[in-house]
């Protein structure tokens, strides 16, 4: 008598549901690896406003004035010396000098009475108070807005989102 013995390996089916399972999970984990375009135009919006109040509160507290000056790339907070001259805070951890993300610029800056030309730049004033403002951060086609109110907030929104505009 002969034993024969089967080996038994893989079908072909048993093999493409095997690599459709890894693609599907591949896919799943990169996805959630890779941040949301928008979340990034969000998280940068959120870090400006909170960064804002931030200098808002150190110019009550320190009985300053401070400003922040924004270019297309990135922006930076200033300081007015004894001498009436605005100074950059590089010492300062929290307000230094921030680049913005690649691919992320601040496509627009509308400061309530502030000139036209130049860099522009937003006053905070040791009374907590400052001009309406609207600083628009985009990525491509998306955009989202920090606003600041004459009442002294600040926020950060989806301008494509707020009530009232479709």
């Amino acid at each position: 008598m002969h034993a024969r013995h089967r080996t038994r390996g893989f079908t072909l089916i048993e093999v493409v549901v095997v690599v459709l399972i890894i693609v599907i999970v591949l896919g799943i984990v990169s996805a959630n690896l890779e941040p949301n375009r928008e979340t990034v135009v969000h998280d940068e919006a959120d870090r400006l406003a909170l960064l804002l109040q931030t200098a808002q509160q150190e110019a009550i507290l320190q009985g300053k004035v401070l400003a922040i000056a924004l270019e297309r790339q990135g922006y930076y907070f200033l300081a007015l010396d004894d001498k009436g001259e605005f100074k950059p805070m590089d010492e300062d951890e929290v307000l230094r000098a921030r680049p913005l993300p690649r691919d992320i610029v601040i496509s627009s800056v509308d400061i309530e009475g502030a000139p036209e030309s130049g860099t522009p730049r937003l006053m905070l004033l040791p009374t907590g108070e400052f001009p309406p403002f609207t600083i628009t951060l985009s990525r491509g086609n998306l955009r989202w807005q920090v606003q600041g109110t004459p009442a002294g907030e600040i926020k950060a929104e989806n301008p494509a989102a707020a009530p009232g505009k479709v």
